[in-house]
């Protein structure tokens, strides 16, 4: 077999996932820079005061969070589960809608996400967090794939392989401290939104043509 049949065979794509394997690449080098301007102490830097995002932060002054806190991970199994699974959503979803596409769906579900999660945080369940890491945002892409699977737009994805990647960040999410659950559930909402807006424009475009 060529390498193509291979790829299709065992429902691996075509295309190399560029703009995936970069965003795992920016949250693994982040990761090690923060870990070691804590360890030799650099500078004077807090992961979770610093770099985290919360509803009482000043939002004048530290508007920057909502785009630090997408790419900063409170411990090593927090950013391994994460980066495992964004390539898992990502080889499949960057090839169905464009490096380009793929890209702005990923940062607007990982900042709704966010922002889903300090509205619960604030208003339904009255308590103060900070949150960090990408899960909001790897949420956001399982409910695009959830979507766009379901509603029969890609045929390539083993339903048990999204189910392990799913899991994945679950276990994550349910395992380590200080786990913005809600952030994860808007994400995940998000996404579910941004596909189904997705499917009905693309499958309107099919029957014009």
């Amino acid at each position: 077999m060529d390498e193509r049949e291979i790829r299709q065979k065992y429902y691996y794509p075509d295309e190399t996932p560029k703009v995936t394997i970069i965003l795992v690449l920016i949250n693994v080098l982040l990761y090690v820079i923060e870990v070691n301007i804590v360890k030799t102490g650099l500078f004077k830097l807090d992961i979770w005061q610093d770099l985290g995002m919360g509803w009482k932060m000043d939002w004048k002054t530290e508007w920057y969070k909502v785009f630090t806190a997408m790419f900063t991970h409170g411990s090593l199994a927090h950013l391994g589960s994460n980066m495992i699974a964004l390539y898992g959503a990502g080889m499949y979803l960057e090839e169905k809608l464009g490096s380009l596409r793929f890209f702005i769906y990923y940062i607007i579900s990982g900042l709704l996400g966010e922002c889903l999660g300090m509205v619960f945080g604030r208003f339904v369940f009255e308590s103060y967090y900070l949150s960090v890491g990408a899960s909001g945002a790897i949420f956001g892409l399982f409910g695009i794939l959830i979507v766009l699977s379901l509603r029969k737009q890609m045929f390539r994805i083993p339903f048990i392989r999204l189910v392990l990647f799913l899991a994945l960040c679950i276990g994550d999410a349910l395992t380590e401290e200080n786990i913005d659950i809600w952030g994860h559930a808007g994400g995940f909402l998000a996404g579910m939104v941004i596909g189904s807006i997705y499917s009905f424009t693309a499958g309107k475009k099919a029957e014009e043509e």
